[in-house]
């Protein structure tokens, strides 16, 4: 039996995956949209959440500086931008309309939902604002949903909270799992493995891949630090280049090698003492995105602009309709 090209294999995995998704999906956005309205009445409509919190929960920047806003907006829309099982899922479309259909869907969804989860954490935030809780803010969803919710509602909604960050988590692990037997495994190791050799080894990277996610969690103080480290070396490592070979013909290949390790390197140097010590403590104290974005970006230029352009041949692919 002939093996499946990769792209057929994708196809084939989203579509299998594509009704538990839509499931997860349409469960967390119908509970987040009626829970939020239920814990508004609950904490005593807006007058009351407003006049619980400080001030600064209703300004545009809160208690961040524009650089800061920056530096937290920057990482999670540019990995939105490069997100990989995004780009897979849109062109897994049966058709171009389809696509089309999808990212205006997947935009006003990211829109809705996180103003939903943003308000549902500032209303968690006037119900409890002392306590347990307060020490630990990244728990107030689901620690809101057990203890201020109705039962029913609040277990679905803590259901809801854990699907989806298991969703992400098999997402996670399945794209480079899969990036490591297409690009890696089937081109250069083993050409001629069977469907079942590689079924087997996608096993074992998958669970190495997932232990490898454990041991880099031991000992995680901050959960949104450890997501923005892991953002900040996607969005200045690999969306320029991603972007750069949907809308710049120039960029080559010897560039995309060189900005994703720029980027890297720049995000994972940046908290060493070499940094701070020899940089001034104000540019040095920042996080390392806007250092390690504009280091990825000039080298992508730089190199594209001095290396042989593209063929015609290798440039086909992303102007076909």
């Amino acid at each position: 039996m002939a093996r499946p090209e990769p792209a057929e294999a994708v196809r084939a995995e989203i579509d299998r995956l594509a009704p538990v998704d839509l499931a997860i999906g349409l469960l967390a956005t119908t509970t987040l949209l009626v829970a939020l309205p239920t814990l508004a009445h609950i904490a005593g409509g807006w007058s009351s959440i407003a006049a619980t919190l400080p001030a600064t929960h209703f300004q545009v920047f809160g208690d961040f500086t524009p650089v800061r806003a920056l530096e937290l907006f920057l990482p999670t829309c540019l990995l939105m931008l490069g997100n990989q099982s995004m780009y897979q899922k849109f062109f897994s479309a049966k058709s171009e309309k389809d696509a089309t259909r999808a990212v205006v869907g997947w935009f006003i969804g990211i829109v809705v939902l996180e103003t939903v989860i943003v308000a549902l954490a500032v209303v968690g935030s006037s119900l409890y604002p002392a306590g347990e809780v307060n020490e630990n803010p990244r728990e107030i969803l689901a620690f809101t949903a057990l203890h201020a919710l109705p039962h029913l509602l609040g277990a679905i909604m803590v259901g809801a909270i854990f699907a989806k960050v298991i969703s992400t988590a098999n997402n996670y692990l399945f794209s480079p799992a899969t990036n490591l037997i297409n690009d890696v495994y089937v081109r250069y190791v083993r050409p001629e493995a069977t469907n079942r050799n590689i079924l087997l080894v996608s096993r074992t990277v998958v669970v190495l891949l997932g232990c490898w996610s454990l041991f880099q969690s031991l000992g995680t103080q901050s959960v949104l630090q450890k997501a923005l480290y892991a953002y900040t070396i996607y969005s200045a490592a690999l969306t320029p280049v991603i972007l750069a070979a949907f809308f710049w013909k120039r960029a080559t290949a010897a560039a995309a090698v060189a900005s994703i390790f720029t980027g890297t390197f720049v995000t994972v140097f940046w908290d060493t003492q070499f940094v701070h010590t020899h940089i001034p403590e104000s540019i040095a104290s920042r996080d390392a995105i806007l250092p390690a974005l504009l280091a990825s970006l000039l080298c992508l230029a730089t190199v594209s602009l001095v290396t042989p352009p593209p063929t015609e041949k290798q440039l086909r692919p992303f102007s076909e309709a």
